[in-house]
């Protein structure tokens, strides 16, 4: 049994993650203490480490890539050597920062899309992972991305897609739970109490008070300055039908209907999977 546990946020960008990060701190999870700083689109903090954000900057770079590019990563690409040399340098600077903390996590909206390099230098580390997927309406995400970034909405709906859908089956047979950040602004307190129960994190009164300054003290629901409820999201036909299908099915799991080990739901991921690989190669091949 390891003895060390590790929670990884997982998320598309302006998902919410870094308000769930802070949760997780408030849970008693560990996150490291060389944040990246604030900036005004962020004004409370990201909470990601600065070494982890640099380690998955530099593999998107191998790959000839940046976060905001529209692009799947070749499974063949896992095992080039630049690959291998940034997975010895992330697993060393896990085991001396990390590791020796009995609870620990780290954030990086760029994660998910990376996971399959993580998953490996967690194995590597021998400890027991899991994970917080952080949801938000893409609508949101999107609406987001077109004013900070001036994304088309094509783009912004595309790379959720590419973010969220393809590696999300490798974490199928670890314990995870995924959170709404719309339900988590409505109830904070009642969604960290359910993270809190799904990620076995005990819940003593040292992390009862944290929930109360989180809720007091830090989330700003002033701060969400797009919204778009479920309604709106499944009303409107012009949204991609892959997009629509993927988030109405993570939804299910962020409000308890289905089960994170359901058949119907892995069996339905794997459909959305291909039809996004098959979606992206047909856009690369115009």
């Amino acid at each position: 049994m390891a003895s060390s546990r590790a929670v990884i946020v997982l998320g598309m960008h302006r998902s919410g993650t870094s308000a769930l990060a802070r949760g997780l701190q408030m849970l008693g999870v560990y996150l490291g203490n060389d944040f990246l700083g604030p900036q005004p689109d962020n004004p409370t903090g990201y909470w990601e480490d600065r070494n982890i954000f640099e380690i998955n900057e530099r593999l998107l770079a191998a790959f000839g890539l940046k976060w905001e590019d529209v692009a799947l990563i070749d499974d063949a690409r896992w095992h080039e050597q630049t690959v291998e040399s940034l997975l010895a340098e992330a697993v060393q600077y896990l085991k001396s920062e990390f590791v020796d903390h009995s609870l620990w996590g780290f954030k990086d909206p760029r994660t998910i899309r990376l996971l399959p390099f993580w998953r490996l230098a967690l194995r590597r580390l021998d400890v027991d992972e899991s994970y917080l997927v952080v949801i938000r309406n893409p609508r949101s995400v999107a609406n987001s991305l077109m004013r900070r970034q001036l994304m088309d909405a094509v783009t912004a709906h595309l790379l959720w897609l590419i973010y969220v859908v393809p590696n999300l089956s490798l974490i199928a047979d670890r314990r995870f739970i995924v959170a709404d950040y719309d339900l988590v602004i409505s109830d904070p307190r009642q969604e960290l109490e359910r993270i809190a129960r799904g990620l076995d994190i005990p819940l003593n009164d040292l992390g009862r008070v944290g929930i109360s300054q989180f809720v007091s003290n830090f989330l700003d629901a002033n701060l969400r300055h797009s919204f778009f409820n479920v309604s709106d999201f499944e009303l409107n036909l012009d949204l991609p039908p892959l997009t629509r299908e993927a988030y109405l099915w993570l939804r299910r799991l962020a409000t308890d209907r289905t089960a994170t080990d359901s058949p119907q739901f892995w069996e339905a991921w794997e459909r959305s999977r291909k039809a996004v690989g098959k979606l992206i190669a047909s856009r690369c091949s115009v």
